[in-house]
């Protein structure tokens, strides 16, 4: 098989947007040189077909994935190193500003046809979720994933992120499969060969009535798994990582976590995204990792609520997790009972009312100085709760 891949450069057309240029120009020729049998041409009607193909017709071969989560989270180092598995762990992407867009081509071996696939990498400030819209659309909608990017570093903001992102992506796919639809004959085809699919993962599954499919594939990625690893108590890791399996699950989601510097957990998002943009299957398949001392591994349909479990003291469903997890890894800004924030909190908010780059560049800095030193000093406490001393040979 082959891979090849390339972003697309500024001033340069998208791979999406050559047919329809090839027919302008075919057009544009025959005026030129006055033909005036071009309508009444076996070009014309080629043409006149190409124009009247549907949306999911017109894009057959391609596949659209989109990178979305917070802001540092680990985005653009995934799709880099899908991109180029050689690329060093020590390599830090320049931040994305908006919406950046990369293409990789896959031919299967054997196979004269090659896939394209469209990747996008949103941008995690807040200004920029309505760019979802650009790559979840009518015309991407009959072949189109979507990845949720967690920061495992930041325990306190995984599920508020999911459920964020979770929220918006569902009804923007939901907006794109309705369109689809409405498009035309086969553009309805083609949203009731998604929806089969996606029902198709839990055909004779134990906990087929208790799952709210996600509309289109779906996939879940926790990054920086090595300091979820050496941060967190084992027994909060276990239950945040039951958590998670279990949004997965309901939503028809797979979840993948990994570590730049774990080689396992990194081939595996590569495996998973090369099934699920070219259909291209690892050999034996991808195994389920359900151990939370390990990174986890396991595909949309493949776990169960029963193995998963309720959460001590509340109900298997999406609030009984969410309840838990906020006791455990509450948020650092909302640190007072009663649920307003704390002072400093407030002073924060205060200042980003009155923007000035340079100040705001320090003061980014050594809240991230502040926060670098709260992991070490939790981590410090756990270690010697543990009966490890900390600084001494």
């Amino acid at each position: 098989s082959k891979f090849i891949s390339d972003p697309c450069p500024i001033g340069r057309a998208s791979p999406r947007a050559a047919p329809a240029m090839s027919v302008a120009r075919a057009k544009k020729k025959a005026a030129a040189q006055g033909d005036e049998d071009f309508e009444s041409s076996i070009l014309f009607r080629l043409t006149q077909e190409y124009e009247q193909q549907s949306h999911g017709e017109e894009f057959a071969n391609d596949v659209t994935v989109l990178f979305c989560g917070a802001k540092k989270s680990g985005k653009t180092s995934l799709v880099d190193r899908f991109i180029n598995p050689a690329k060093d762990e020590k390599d830090q992407p320049k931040p994305t500003v908006a919406l950046d867009y990369k293409f990789a081509r896959y031919a299967a071996e054997g196979s004269t046809s090659k896939i394209l696939a469209h990747i996008y990498d949103l941008g995690g400030d807040e200004s920029n979720d309505d760019l979802v819209a650009i790559p979840v659309s009518l015309a991407t909608a009959g072949n189109l994933v979507l990845a949720v990017v967690l920061d495992l570093s930041e325990p306190f903001a995984i599920l508020p992120t999911l459920e964020k992102w979770l929220k918006l992506l569902n009804a923007q796919a939901n907006k794109a499969l309705q369109g689809l639809a409405q498009d035309s004959e086969s553009g309805a085809k083609q949203v009731e060969s998604v929806k089969l699919a996606r029902q198709e993962l839990f055909s004779g599954h134990p906990d087929a009535g208790s799952v709210n499919l996600f509309p289109v594939q779906l996939v879940i990625f926790g990054v920086k798994w090595d300091l979820l690893a050496s941060e967190v108590d084992p027994e909060k890791r276990k239950i945040l990582c039951r958590a998670l399996r279990h949004f997965a699950h309901v939503n028809g989601a797979s979840l993948v976590f990994s570590s730049l510097k774990d080689k396992t957990s990194m081939n595996n998002v590569r495996g998973l995204l090369r099934q699920l943009l070219f259909g291209a299957s690892a050999k034996g398949g991808l195994p389920s990792q359900l151990d939370p001392s390990k990174p986890l591994c396991v595909l949309a349909g493949k776990d169960s609520l029963q193995e998963i479990g309720a959460p001590q003291g509340g109900s298997a469903t999406e609030k009984g997790w969410r309840d838990l997890t906020n006791d455990l890894f509450p948020d650092p800004n909302l640190r007072n009972k009663d649920g307003k924030k704390s002072e400093s909190a407030q002073v924060a908010d205060e200042l980003t009312k009155y923007p000035e780059s340079s100040i705001d560049g320090m003061v980014e800095q050594r809240l991230e100085e502040l926060n670098q030193y709260r992991k070490q000093v939790e981590r410090n406490q756990r270690l010697a709760s543990e009966g490890i001393v900390v600084g001494k040979d």
